[in-house]
């Protein structure tokens, strides 16, 4: 994309341009047709109308089309269109009277005098309307332009904002808990605590560096969750049943960080049970770009569908998924009451 300066030089250049191009429609391409000698005051009064012209045009992209058409102030607009259009004429035959421009041209051809209006009255009227509706078009066209950008930017950082808080909300207590439970593991089996700190060293470092980015490998996102289950089923009771099935790579692609936990520890937030026996069942598959995210789990909460603010919240994962993969996701959340079971199922066009 072009910096600012760029940009700039390219929209004088453009400008000048066209100006040129109507500058030799007036000054050469149109009176050149007529074949007639012309005086020098035809050329002056020219310049004239072609000076007319850019004041027009400008005048109507810096105060008439932002303070009417773009208040839907319609008919102002109109009326603002027909005057100046009437003043442009009017302002043109002056400097052409005043000039005596068609008496000059006359007495050079040596041709009798000839009286009402000149034909090119047409040709200034047409030029104003053409200029004005160049000069709104392109006006409009700029301030949706500007707007979708503003819009843009607002997206990215509400979703730069939105990661933030994603981050933050991970509980807290999921970290000082397996703190404890490494700590006590220690004692008992030094290889699996000492395991365990690296699964959750390499949390961390997700954390802090992978998610600055706006993708990240979905072999890393991958990696994450997998240590998050890994480091929760060292809080679960040996009944407890856990699978995980993740995908075999052929190729690396890219995804927004963060997005796959939310669901996960979603499943590990409502379907652990002190009592019972706990089972979740989490699936992840890429086949031809499209992720496919499954995650399964008995339901011991009867508040497990509904949004909460502690934790990831769906909420937010779902806005996640709309601003970054507008058309390219769905997401099917369900409660499957015959086994007590909460589904969710998610796939994403990754490419």
């Amino acid at each position: 994309m072009p910096s600012g300066r760029s940009r700039f030089i390219i929209t004088i250049s453009v400008h000048v341009l066209a100006w040129a191009l109507l500058g030799f429609a007036l000054m050469f391409y149109h009176p050149l047709t007529w074949s007639v000698k012309l005086p020098s005051v035809f050329w002056i009064n020219q310049l004239f109308r072609l000076f007319i012209l850019v004041i027009l045009f400008y005048a109507n992209a810096s105060v008439f089309v932002p303070s009417l058409v773009l208040k839907n102030r319609f008919f102002y607009f109109a009326l603002w269109v027909l005057l100046a259009i009437a003043v442009t004429v009017y302002l043109s035959n002056l400097t052409e009277n005043l000039l005596q421009v068609r008496h000059q041209i006359e007495q050079l051809n040596k041709l009798p005098p000839r009286g009402g209006k000149s034909g090119y009255d047409i040709f200034i009227m047409m030029a104003s309307l053409l200029v004005l509706g160049i000069s709104t078009s392109i006006t409009v066209v700029q301030r949706w332009q500007k707007d979708a950008r503003i819009r843009e930017a607002m997206e990215k950082q509400q979703i730069s904002s939105e990661l933030s808080f994603l981050k933050a909300q991970i509980n807290p207590h999921f970290f000082f808990n397996t703190l404890n439970n490494i700590y006590a593991l220690s004692f008992t089996d030094m290889p699996l605590s000492r395991d365990a700190l690296h699964k959750l060293s390499r949390m961390m470092r997700y954390l802090l560096y992978e998610t600055q980015h706006d993708t990240t490998l979905l072999k890393q996102e991958i990696s994450f969750v997998k240590d998050y289950i890994a480091l929760m089923k060292l809080r679960l009771n040996p009944t407890a049943i856990v699978t995980f099935s993740e995908p075999q790579l052929s190729r690396d692609h890219s995804i927004a960080p963060m997005l796959l936990l939310p669901f996960v520890e979603n499943a590990f937030k409502h379907g652990v049970s002190a009592t019972e026996q706990t089972r979740i069942e989490i699936s992840i598959a890429v086949d031809d770009d499209i992720l496919h995210l499954i995650v399964e789990n008995t339901i011991y909460d009867n508040n497990a569908l509904i949004i909460e603010n502690g934790g990831i919240g769906l909420a937010n994962t779902q806005r996640r998924l709309d601003l970054l993969y507008p058309g390219r996701h769905t997401l099917l959340i369900r409660k499957d009451d015959d086994e007590n079971r909460y589904i969710v199922e998610l796939k994403i066009r990754l490419s």
